[in-house]
């Protein structure tokens, strides 16, 4: 008896099930754009990553949304019309509470990345960021991303490998033996290189893919406070022979060619 209960446990959530991300809403995740935290940290490192890249105006839609937050930036630096979409419940309900937050209108759908309920060339601006690592094969989303993409659009993602790095130091015997971030969660090893691949395949091009996130492991007492003081010097390191090295996540931009 106690087998079959531990056995039912483990296969609770098949991989790639939604309600493997259902959960509550955390603090980290409503916006604040004030709050002096890593996560704030890494959200302005990304905007100012793509911001000369930005299209002037448009639509800016986030396929596996989350929470919302760079989506809601990015409607800050430009006058984008915004849509979230995600299939986690929770994602739903943190995106409607931070554009509430944020006094930010937009939309927040239910939907599949393989299959998204948009015409062709219906956005300006495509993003995803923490998506594509958790599927086997990521070909599919990339591919509707593109597709949805107008010609000359921007494609932004930012993707974090199973991979050791600094900030996730304590995870690396983990991420040496489990393809799994947590139940029902894969999480992919494809280099920096292969994801440049990837996008390419998708019909994208200039396609550039940075190593970024050389920060101090979350486990450090105090990590978040050394990181925003030595923030300069961190951000820095972002494409370098040490991003690759010992950062934790990659960001990857490209556009959509014209006729």
């Amino acid at each position: 008896m106690n087998e079959t209960h531990d056995h039912r446990h483990e296969t609770r959530y098949r991989e790639g099930d939604a309600a493997a991300w259902d959960r509550p809403v955390r603090d980290s995740e409503l916006f604040d754009p004030t709050r002096r935290d890593i996560f704030n940290f890494i959200d302005e490192t990304k905007v100012a990553h793509v911001r000369r890249l930005l299209p002037l105006r448009g639509n800016a839609i986030e396929i596996g949304a989350g929470s919302g937050r760079l989506l809601i930036r990015l409607g800050r630096e430009r006058p984008y019309r915004l849509f979230a979409l995600d299939y986690a419940p929770y994602a739903i309900r943190a995106v409607r509470e931070n554009y509430r937050r944020a006094n930010a209108e937009g939309y927040a759908l239910f939907g599949d990345a393989r299959a998204l309920p948009f015409p062709g060339g219906s956005f300006d601006v495509v993003l995803s960021g923490g998506l594509l690592e958790h599927f086997r094969d990521p070909a599919p989303i990339l591919a509707e991303m593109a597709r949805i993409l107008r010609p000359g659009g921007l494609f932004y993602a930012d993707i974090v490998p199973r991979k050791v790095s600094l900030y996730r130091w304590a995870e690396r015997k983990r991420m040496a033996r489990q393809e799994h971030l947590a139940e029902g969660i894969y999480e992919s090893d494809l280099t920096k290189s292969a994801w440049r691949g990837l996008i390419r395949a998708a019909g994208l091009r200039d396609v550039r893919v940075v190593s970024a996130g050389v920060y101090p492991p979350y486990t450090l007492r105090g990590h978040e406070a050394l990181t925003w003081r030595y923030g300069s010097f961190m951000r820095a390191l972002d494409g370098t022979v040490i991003a690759d090295v010992l950062g934790f996540f990659y960001m990857a931009t490209a556009r959509k060619p014209r006729p």
